[in-house]
């Protein structure tokens, strides 16, 4: 079977990294601009931070595009995450999907965020934060995941808001 991935991208971090490159790209042809019309130290120092600021942009623009879930024959992966990022299949015992979708003014970004709680047979339990994601996103996950685990180990779409009064509980 050939791996499958599914992007993990925020709409705010698209809008964020679009404004960001066309600001990075506009500073270049000033830069480029003062080069020919003053050709002194100052321009020229101006075009160097600005190759600088355009290799960072494009360092920026392709690790976001990189980030990610891998689906594997017998684990899955998230590609972005530094620890606690690869499961395998026949360990996973449960899967719950969160994610809020009630309007807030009060609530901070953290509380919209998305997570993905794998409950392993070893009594585990891992929270991956996906960050900012659409629903359909969230759901392509979670169907990916129950195609590999079994539809009855997946518990999709409960609200963050569950989650919370779940650990006040406690």
């Amino acid at each position: 079977m050939k791996n499958k991935f599914i992007r993990i991208l925020s709409p705010i971090t698209i809008a964020v990294i679009i404004v960001l490159d066309i600001a990075t790209i506009a500073y270049g042809i000033f830069s480029i601009n003062k080069v020919i019309q003053l050709k002194n130290t100052n321009s020229i120092i101006f075009l160097v931070i600005e190759i600088f600021a355009l290799v960072v942009a494009i360092l920026v623009t392709k690790e976001i595009f990189t980030n990610g879930v891998k689906f594997h024959d017998d684990k899955i992966e998230f590609i972005g995450i530094d620890e606690e990022n690869i499961f395998k299949y026949d360990e996973i015992e449960k899967v719950e999907t969160y994610q809020d979708t009630t309007a807030s003014l009060t609530k901070n970004f953290i509380d919209r965020h998305s997570l993905i709680i794998f409950t392993l047979k070893n009594d585990k339990v891992t929270t991956i934060d996906i960050g900012l994601t659409t629903k359909g996103t969230l759901q392509k996950i979670a169907k990916e995941i129950s195609n590999f685990i079994g539809s009855d180990k997946v518990i999709q779409s409960k609200k963050t808001s569950d989650l919370h009064n779940l650990f006040k509980k406690k």
